[in-house]
């Protein structure tokens, strides 16, 4: 008897703990919640700026191809931080799109290389024109010093800090 009043005294125990836990924990400084609220904001703003043409995704998988044409699929999601099976649904869709050329490498006959076909430059190049309107309107409670202070942070977190030229 004495042995299961002290296991109900520690499973009450733990319980107080647990609700102690719960009661103190604050998801409003919990970071991983903060960067997943941060992106569905930013998403959300996305096609008010852009326009439904392209997605986020689809518009930094195109900007990576125009600056380094030619680049294998892998390379490319490795760049823009993406796995290749997510990469590779994105390029077949923007091939069927007439956005994206997907051949095959001359060096290597099992590699693609991807290239901007004319309509998929004239995205990139729209959408280089509008990310200022973009970064503004995601960054918009932010001071500019906040807003670099935010970016080299999160460049950091993600191991992409720029070495001085």
């Amino acid at each position: 008897m004495k042995k299961a009043k002290k296991q109900a005294a520690a499973k009450t125990s733990r319980r107080s703990e647990g609700e102690r836990a719960l009661q103190d924990f604050d998801l409003l400084q919990h970071l991983p919640h903060l960067l997943r609220r941060a992106h569905f904001e930013a998403e959300a703003i996305f096609p008010d700026i852009y326009g439904d043409e392209v997605t986020s995704r689809q518009l930094a998988l195109l900007t990576a191809i125009g600056q380094r044409p030619g680049l294998s699929q892998s390379a490319v999601a490795q760049q823009v931080g993406m796995d290749l099976n997510t990469c590779s649904d994105l390029v077949a869709r923007l091939v069927a799109r007439k956005l994206v050329r997907r051949e095959r490498s001359e060096a290597d006959a099992r590699t693609y290389c991807l290239n901007l076909a004319p309509k998929g430059a004239r995205v990139v190049d729209m959408g280089i024109g509008l990310a200022g309107n973009y970064r503004q309107s995601v960054a918009q409670r932010l001071s500019q010093a906040e807003h670099e202070r935010l970016v080299a942070l999160l460049q950091r977190l993600l191991g992409l800090e720029r070495t001085a030229p």
